[in-house]
């Protein structure tokens, strides 16, 4: 299949009448709409605003592709746009957007879809080509454009195909792969070939994509190839790649700066990957870190389900009706699997799917004990590293013949140590240390509370998304999770956690209306996207108003969430799910009291963040 199969003559505007971003989503659904493609125009047009909403995909260089799944694409299909003088369009690099590109995909999209997908985002990697694209004279020129690299392309991977079945050896080898697996992964990787041919280098990328992995490494690859590059967002198999010279970054570094990537990989002092300089090279704290968080990303969905329920149920008019009570049971059966869920995912982090089984077993036992959320913890920890040993210990002994026991002796190994460690070991102390902190939260005075409530807020516009911030969701999200289906004690620090990762957006949007001398017009466009995105609890919204006076905007947003947060907690809020922003207000305890909290926090911050930028417009 061709770009052009789903790229229409009809679906390309090269002259369209945009101002902004808005505009140019909506002439994009427009003209691939236009191709009938899509039974639901509406419907898909909120699925690509909703996919816009969790971030940009303006990928910068000029160029965006808005995509969306939905029930109401009946088939693929694509659009193009050319606005020749730019628009913003929020994208990575701060850039005008110029070239234009939406895909429309139902929901069970099909491999050779994808294929044209990533050939798509291959092709926009070169600057040429994009400049090509939005020179054009006409939708024919534009499509021929297109074709005319398609054919290019697929001649010389037919000619890299050939001149290796030979020689199968390449200098680098590399893995590339994004959360989506849509964009971002085909053009990391066509970035670092583009980069290696310039160099005169070699070099196969295995491209981790929605479709699959494809052109995957094979061990012969990676034995005979001179370095590793790994640009992914997510995890891959690195076991693979011990005793390699191996280059780790995020997909983003493999779009921006491949030459400086094949560079650092083939230099004499880049470090060979194991097991050992693996864990070396970050420090331990943060490789704790990113297993818990591995946790927590399954973990969210089942908190926010069962306490949005349990919330629900509990309802003056709900609660002890057939509804409610249905309501509640199912809340309940969900917060019966929190624990379970949350151990065998940090267990899968660390040992593969081998762990999944003692992992789960860890939250149960943890569920058995009392231990509560810090014993699913612990125990998803102790499984994962038993997992991880006891397949270690197979693979060296059984010499490639451990596979057949990956059914019966990985799960029984795991259960029987995590059961043994969770019985003997982690119980005792787990149960100690969850049913303290509990009980001192659930007793903390008003003192306690407030000081409680501003150091959790104000963690959260610490770093704007950096570790702090992470660490104090991780710790609402966790006591949450140990408090259903009464959210509590979890439910207080949420709320706390929740209120101070609102304020900094919606206090910097409210300033830059207010003030709008003091702020650049690029900040005052990006107000009321702020003011949204802060009342969805999307804290990083306040990032485009941080680049004038840094230090005196980040305190400003420091100080308003710890009032905020403060306020919440000395006032007994609390929220029944780890996200939602001011939608899950009205399932809060305390709703009017917490609404307040968070307006008193708006104001404190959009008043310091005026007060700061009218002393860097003094000083200047």
């Amino acid at each position: 299949m061709r770009i052009r199969d789903l790229l229409q003559l009809g679906a390309v505007d090269l002259s369209p009448k945009v101002k902004n971003k808005e505009d140019a989503i909506n002439r994009l659904v427009d003209l691939v709409s236009s191709t009938g493609c899509i039974n639901d125009t509406e419907r898909f047009r909120q699925a690509v605003f909703d996919r816009e909403s969790k971030g940009s995909t303006g990928l910068g260089e000029g160029v965006a592709i808005p995509h969306a799944k939905s029930a109401g694409v009946s088939y693929p299909g694509l659009a193009a746009m050319v606005v020749k003088d730019g628009i913003d369009f929020d994208s990575l690099d701060g850039k005008k957007t110029r070239l234009f590109f939406i895909i429309a995909s139902p929901h069970k999209a099909s491999d050779a879809h994808l294929d044209v997908l990533a050939r798509l985002s291959s092709l926009l990697i070169d600057a040429n080509f994009r400049q090509a694209l939005i020179d054009a004279k006409s939708p024919t020129e534009f499509l021929s454009l297109i074709d005319n690299a398609e054919k290019v392309e697929r001649k010389e991977e037919k000619e890299q195909v050939n001149s290796t079945q030979d020689k199968k050896k390449y200098d680098l080898v590399a893995v590339t792969a994004c959360p989506a697996g849509l964009s971002h992964t085909y053009m990391a990787a066509e970035a670092l070939e583009l980069k290696a041919r310039q160099m005169g280098l070699s070099i196969k990328v295995e491209a981790d994509g929605a479709a699959g992995n494809r052109n995957e490494l094979l061990p012969e690859d990676i034995a005979n190839a001179k370095a590793v590059i790994v640009a992914a967002d997510r995890t891959v198999r690195m076991d693979r790649f011990i005793g390699k010279p191996l280059v780790r970054v995020g997909v983003n570094d493999g779009i921006r700066k491949p030459e400086e990537l094949i560079t650092r990989a083939l230099s004499s002092d880049c470090p060979k990957y194991s097991l050992i300089t693996s864990v070396e090279s970050v420090s331990l704290p943060m490789l704790l870190y990113r297993y818990l968080m591995s946790g927590l990303t399954y973990l969210m969905p089942l908190v926010a389900s069962a306490g949005i329920l349990t919330a629900f149920a509990s309802l003056e008019h709900v609660n002890g009706t057939d509804i409610g009570f249905f309501f509640e049971t199912i809340g309940y059966s969900i917060s019966i699997l929190l624990f379970p869920v949350l151990s065998a995912f940090i267990a899968h982090s660390i040992g593969g799917r081998t762990a999944l089984v003692a992992g789960f077993v860890g939250g149960v036992m943890a569920d058995l004990s009392g231990s509560g959320v810090v014993g699913a913890v612990v125990n998803g920890f102790a499984g994962g590293a038993i997992a991880f040993l006891t397949a270690k210990l197979a693979r060296r002994f059984l010499k490639g013949h451990d596979a057949m026991f990956a059914l019966l002796v990985y799960p029984l190994a795991g259960t029987l140590g995590v059961t043994a460690v969770a019985e003997f070991v982690t119980s005792i102390p787990s149960s100690f240390i969850d049913s303290h902190i509990i009980a001192f939260v659930n007793q903390a005075g008003p003192v306690t509370r407030l000081i409680m409530g501003a150091v959790l807020a104000a963690m959260m516009s610490a770093d704007m998304g950096g570790p702090l911030n992470k660490m104090s969701y991780a710790v609402g999200v966790l006591m949450l999770a140990d408090s259903l289906p009464e959210p509590v004690a979890g439910g207080l620090v949420m709320a706390a956690v929740m209120a101070g990762g609102m304020v900094p957006p919606i206090s910097a949007g409210l300033a830059a209306l207010v003030g709008s001398g003091l702020f650049s017009d690029n900040e005052r466009k990006q107000s009321l996207n702020a003011i949204g995105k802060g009342m969805l609890f999307v804290t990083e919204g306040v990032m485009p108003f941080m680049l004038i006076a840094p230090s005196r905007m980040r305190l400003s947003c420091f100080l308003a969430s710890a009032t905020a947060g403060a306020l919440s907690c000395w006032c007994g809020c609390t929220v029944c799910a780890p996200h939602g922003g001011i939608f899950i207000i009205p399932l809060s305890y305390h709703a009017l009291q917490y609404s307040g909290a968070i307006i008193v926090g708006v104001l404190a911050g959009t008043v310091l963040m005026l007060v700061s930028r009218i002393g860097v417009r003094i000083e200047k």
